[in-house]
């Protein structure tokens, strides 16, 4: 309007700049009043006080009482939820089952809703000096509360039952709301898959009303929801501690996941045994404990051949039809030149919008719904298989005659440096919006966030192989206008197939070397005066031929700024200047057999229960959770590795779990393997060598999950 570049800059008060005071001729009176800030602000979650009396022994039934000392009974367990601080107490005659999921259920609040940061106390029957810990968070005299008197645990039978609970689906009708109720029996239960991402449910447990929020859900599908569930709630008689529980898709709790078979297994896990004595009776007839090792005796999963491969990347290619690239750097997103495209940076993320051909049979809730809406409102560009075009001519079937229709997938690729806040910035920037309003109105559009070395193979065959990650932020200039270049190494490797390779830039050390990959070697130098640079590409004698042409074909044509490129192989008297840019000659890996038996396994109790779950051959480093055990086997040697956050029952039933592996694969292949255990932030050169472009950890800040 006023025939100028825009410009925001945000001023706190108190820390002004001195530009904006001189604007008020540095004199700033700040009056009362106002109102909010129109910024997004992060505030503490409000949690509801409440007290909850569990039933049942096999599935665990959560009732909620009022919180008083009248509503206490020596034959149940009750659990107190006060947000940050979750008590678990256990009557005199509570059955030890139901003592065991009562605490298993805590565990599950803790992690699934208060991200481990709450503090769960559990108080039994023998710890006398805590009873009033429990009974000062409750309203009443304690003194009140009857004592049993001669009665024994098999005396009593619980015979409390849950109201069957009542789903409802929201419509917006025709100038009125429609609320059709889902059919389950007890044939046919409740499950997770009733839920549908695009909806809004309400679910009616009589004791609460739920309102569940699918996350492509309507906003005029949510609002009504939110005001249908409140008059619900007054419409039936119900307890005095009945209340509306908003749960987004994701992100339930573990009172709502509770209404759903098999959604979260609550299981009996007695977490002050020893991990020896868990695992050895959960063999024996009567117990209830769930545990899953099956991933431990899978064979490992066969690679895909090359030919396979080489096919699979040309039908990719073939069905993409347009990608442009931009790099995101501060707030400005910039196109990339093409000579970069296929070049990445650690610290920098980047945007690239494709555009390819897609089976309408094959696309998900979300694009069929863009599609169906822009077919309405004009035709959408499609076409037909050949198979189908020459089905049609002579009559053919409906199969052979499957359309195809144009997408926009907008990938957000992050580097491992990068800032987290590179994500939701994007996803609220103007740029993102244009995207959807220019490209939407043509065809559907979906975006996926993927992460460096963490991409599917798809994303990386648009590349051709030449996928190329260097450490740091994305230069301004070329290296050879940087005052003091530096040599740069980087590891060649095909991680299961040859569809998932990437060249990663590495320590410059011939530590770091293997006989059975490739590496290039971009080193300065000095030609007639002026600054340049060499490229080695050295090639390992035990490296295959599909690698060694690989790594050949990056060096000649990805490295644009080079001057010359040398090709070396293995023991063919590799030059001075190589050895001296690596640190010097020293003795190094000649073997990668390993390759073709590494296996990294998680071992994980967020499910409910402990279970072991194998990665793809396609890992790394940012692939060991911080929150999780992981079993990563070489061959040659097991290897335990230790999140810190994980917990103690992960940490004890992994390297039970890891010793049973041990044994299997011992018995199997007759092979023993040394077990060692890392901790992260700790581990060893050994461990470290079997990553693709290891690096430092991020350090974890109080708020980073």
């Amino acid at each position: 309007m006023l025939g100028c570049d825009n410009r925001t800059t945000r001023e706190e008060q108190g820390d002004e700049s001195d530009e904006f005071i001189l604007y008020f001729d540095g004199d700033i009176e700040v009056l009362e009043g106002g109102s909010e800030s129109g910024f997004f602000q992060v505030e503490e979650t409000i949690y509801v006080k409440r007290l909850f009396k569990c039933h049942g022994q096999n599935n665990i039934l959560l009732e909620p009482v009022e919180i008083n000392v009248d509503s206490i009974d020596h034959r149940h367990s009750y659990l107190l939820d006060d947000g940050m601080d979750i008590v678990v107490w256990f009557g005199k005659l509570a059955k030890l089952t139901q003592q065991k999921k009562t605490t298993l259920f805590a565990e599950k609040i803790n992690k699934l809703e208060r991200k481990n940061k709450a503090t769960i106390t559990v108080i039994t029957k023998y710890e006398s000096e805590k009873q009033h810990l429990f009974f000062s968070m409750l309203e009443g005299d304690a003194s009140t509360i009857s004592e049993p008197a001669g009665e024994k645990v098999e005396d009593f039978e619980d015979t409390y039952s849950v109201p069957t609970p009542k789903l409802y689906e929201v419509h917006l009708g025709v100038g009125y709301l429609e609320l059709p109720q889902l059919e389950f029996s007890v044939n046919r239960p409740m499950t997770q898959k009733m839920l549908r991402t695009q909806r809004v449910y309400l679910l009616d447990s009589h004791t609460d009303m739920f309102v569940w929020v699918g996350a492509h859900s309507d906003r005029l599908l949510r609002a009504a929801a939110a005001k249908l569930s409140t008059e619900i709630l007054k419409m039936i008689k119900r307890p005095a501690t009945a209340i509306v529980n908003t749960c987004f898709e994701g992100v339930e709790s573990a009172l709502f996941r509770s209404f759903f078979h098999k959604w979260d297994d609550v299981v009996a896990v007695d977490f002050t045994r020893a991990a020896d004595k868990v695992i050895a009776s959960s063999n024996t007839e009567g117990n209830e404990m769930k545990v899953d090792l099956t991933a431990l005796f899978i064979k490992r999963e066969p690679p895909m051949s090359p030919p396979d491969c080489t096919e699979y990347r040309e039908q990719w290619k073939e069905n993409l039809e347009t990608m442009s690239c931009f790099v995101m750097e501060g707030k400005n997103y910039t196109r990339l030149p093409a000579g970069e495209q296929g070049h990445f940076y650690t610290e920098n993320c980047y945007i690239f919008l494709c555009t390819y051909w897609m089976f309408i049979s094959d696309f998900n809730d979300d694009l069929l719904e863009q599609y169906v809406i822009l077919q309405k409102k004009q035709s959408t560009g499609k076409r037909k298989t050949e198979e189908g075009a020459e089905g049609g001519e002579e009559g053919g079937s409906e199969e052979e005659e499957e359309e195809e229709a144009l997408v926009c997938r907008v990938y957000f690729w992050q580097g491992r440096d990068a800032s987290k806040v590179c994500w939701p910035q994007y996803s609220l920037s103007s740029f993102r919006l244009k995207i959807r309003e220019k490209i939407g109105s043509k065809m559907p559009v979906e975006d996926e966030r993927c992460f460096q070395q963490q991409e599917n193979v798809k994303f990386l065959s648009y590349f051709n192989g030449k996928f190329i990650i260097h450490k740091g932020k994305r230069p301004a200039n070329s290296d050879l206008e940087t005052p003091h270049p530096r040599p740069r190494m980087y590891q060649v490797r095909q991680n299961g197939n040859i569809l998932a390779q990437r060249c990663v830039e590495i320590g410059c050390s011939s530590l770091l070397l293997n006989s059975g990959f490739c590496y290039i070697l971009k080193v300065p130098a000095e030609k007639d005066g002026d600054m340049c640079f060499i490229l080695y590409v050295w090639i390992g004698s035990r490296s295959s031929e599909e690698l060694m042409n690989a790594s050949v074909e990056i060096g000649k044509e990805a490295f644009d700024d080079v001057d010359t490129v040398s090709v070396l192989y293995e023991g063919t008297n590799e030059p001075d200047i190589f050895w001296n840019a690596i640190g010097g000659r020293r003795q190094y890996d000649n073997q990668s057999d390993w390759m073709d038996v590494i296996r990294l396994f998680r071992c994980s109790n967020e499910r409910g229960y402990f279970a072991v779950s194998e990665k793809c051959s396609d890992f790394c480093q940012d692939d060991l959770s911080d929150e999780d055990v992981m079993i990563l086997d070489s061959g040659t040697d097991v290897f335990v590795w230790i999140g810190e956050e994980s917990s103690d029952v992960e940490r004890k039933l992994a390297l039970k779990s890891a010793q049973l592996y041990q044994q299997h694969i011992q018995d199997l292949a007759g092979e023993a393997r040394k077990l060692s255990i890392v901790r992260r932030g700790k581990e060893n050169l050994k461990f470290i060598k079997l990553f693709h472009g290891w690096g430092p950890f991020r350090a974890r800040t109080k708020n980073s999950s």
